[in-house]
């Protein structure tokens, strides 16, 4: 009966998705809720013996549609917690105890962006509170293989986006920026590099910046005194970076520098 009962599930999930299409501009908020809890419920990882894990603890999820009936929608996306927990149990999902979720509504025109798309990210307590007040370091990124807009970049965000090209659109409509953006090349180099290849995370309690990698299929390593760290797929820990690394994307080569006066 448990076989019988994963396959039904296997073959519900195929059809859901093969008839599932982007909700419209006129969609109603229930059918804007249920476009948000089947993207969320992509983000569930594997974690073995046939369970998996929701790796994020912080959702917002994004409405643009012309003449919201914002009363309406926040109304329906009241019940996004306890939907998307019932959607994921089905799935043998951990979810974390702390989750928060929350919408955004956008009552201009959509136009080629997505009229829903998630945003989920990870924050711990008092690292997520004390961010506001501790500036990263600056980061300094050299390109030593590949083709970038620029050579160098130094950056003072907490989070930084790297892959090709600098508003790749995916699937979902959904642009993502780039601050580190490889050009839209053949060399051998460059096009090894995935659209949303990797992110670079600082976490104020430790002071220290944190490699995720964001593609499913494009290597990432981080090369440090002549060893190669592979950086696992959409591994919510990341691995954390020194100043000195080196990021190896397909390819191509970032290398890092980090100074902090604090340390």
């Amino acid at each position: 009966m448990t076989s019988l009962l994963k396959v039904g599930r296997r073959l519900h999930a195929r059809v859901r998705n093969f008839f599932d299409a982007a909700p419209e501009g006129t969609a109603l908020p229930l059918e804007l809720l249920q476009s948000a809890l089947d993207q969320l419920e992509r983000q569930a990882l594997p974690s073995g013996r046939g369970s998996r894990i929701f790796p994020y603890n912080r959702i917002v999820v994004h409405v643009t549609q012309p003449e919201a009936d914002r009363v309406a929608i926040e109304a329906v996306f009241g019940q996004l917690e306890t939907r998307l927990r019932e959607r994921l149990e089905e799935l043998r999902c951990d979810m974390p105890a702390d989750l928060e979720a929350c919408v955004t509504i956008d009552g201009s025109s959509a136009g080629d962006r997505a009229v829903v798309w998630v945003e989920c990210s990870r924050e711990q307590g008092v690292a997520a509170r004390v961010e506001p007040d501790c500036p990263p370091p600056p980061l300094h990124v050299s390109v030593v293989k590949g083709q970038c807009e620029q050579a160098e970049y130094t950056f003072h965000e907490h989070g930084i986006a790297i892959g090709r090209g600098a508003e790749p659109t995916d699937t979902f409509g959904r642009t993502r920026r780039n601050h580190v953006a490889f050009l839209e090349v053949r060399d051998g180099v460059s096009e090894t590099v995935a659209r949303a290849h990797a992110r670079l995370q600082f976490d104020p309690a430790s002071r220290a910046y944190h490699l995720f990698n964001e593609s499913g299929s494009n290597p990432t390593f981080v090369r440090r005194d002549g060893r190669s760290l592979r950086v696992a797929p959409r591994d919510p820990r990341g691995v954390r970076i020194q100043s000195g690394d080196e990021l190896q994307l397909g390819r191509a080569v970032l290398k890092l520098a980090v100074t902090d006066p604090a340390r």
